[in-house]
C-alpha cells in the first residue's frame, strides 16, 4: 500500500478525486460543514468529480433521509461545492478498467492472494468492480495525484494496487496515490 502521506509541497498544488463513498462520510461528520469549508478554501488541492461518481450519487434513494433531509440532495450538494472540475469517463478509461479487472482477476486466482482473500472478494464480477477500476483509470490517464476512498476491500486494497501497479507499468502511467478517507480527514478536521 503507498504511503498516506498527504503532505503537500508549499510551491505544488496536488490533484484529487474523492470517491463516491467520501461524499456520504463528509456528511455525517461530527463538525462535517467545517471541514467541507477546510477542504473548499484549501488552495493547495484541486478536487476532480467524476461524471460516474455523480451518477453514483444521483442514484441515492430519493426516500433514504439524513437528519430528516433527503440524503440525495444532500451528498450532491457537497459533491458540487468541492469539485473544481468534473471529468468525464472516456473510452480508453474503459478500455484500462476493463484491463484491470482482466488482470485483478488473475492475481485472486493465483497463489499467493487465493488463500488470504475473503470469499467475498473471490466472488466480485467485473460489475460489482467496474466503477472503482474506472475512477482508477480516469486518475491515471489524468495524472490525478490522489485519490481518497473508505474501500479497503476493492479500491484500496492491496490486490487492487498490484493491480493498477501492472497495468499502468505496461501502459506507462502513473498510479495515483491511494490515500484512505481517515487520513484525508485529519487534514481537514484538526485530529492529530
Amino acid at each position: 500500500m503507498q504511503a498516506n502521506n498527504l503532505t503537500v509541497n508549499s510551491k505544488e498544488k496536488r490533484t484529487f478525486i474523492l470517491d463516491t463513498n467520501v461524499y456520504g462520510e463528509l456528511l455525517i461528520e461530527k463538525n462535517s460543514e467545517k471541514i467541507i469549508e477546510n477542504i473548499r478554501k484549501d488552495n493547495k488541492i484541486y478536487v476532480y468529480g467524476l461524471d460516474i461518481i455523480e451518477r453514483e450519487l444521483e442514484d441515492t434513494p430519493i426516500e433514504v433521509k439524513y437528519k430528516n433531509r433527503i440524503l440525495k440532495k444532500l451528498v450532491i450538494n457537497i459533491y458540487e461545492l468541492i469539485i473544481k472540475e468534473e471529468l468525464k469517463l472516456i473510452p480508453l478509461a474503459k478500455h484500462l478498467a476493463s484491463e484491470y479487472y482482466k488482470k485483478f482477476d488473475e492475481l485472486r486466482k493465483s497463489g499467493k492472494y487465493y488463500k488470504i482473500l475473503e470469499s467475498k472478494i473471490k466472488k466480485y464480477t467485473e460489475e460489482d468492480l467496474i466503477i472503482d477500476f474506472q475512477i482508477i483509470a480516469i486518475a491515471s490517464l489524468k495524472n490525478i495525484d490522489i485519490v481518497v476512498s473508505t474501500d479497503k476491500r476493492t479500491i484500496l486494497s492491496e490486490i487492487a494496487e498490484n493491480t493498477y501497479n501492472n497495468i499502468n507499468k505496461l501502459n506507462d502511467l502513473r498510479t495515483p496515490e491511494l490515500v484512505k478517507y481517515s487520513e484525508f480527514k485529519k487534514r481537514y478536521s484538526n485530529e492529530k
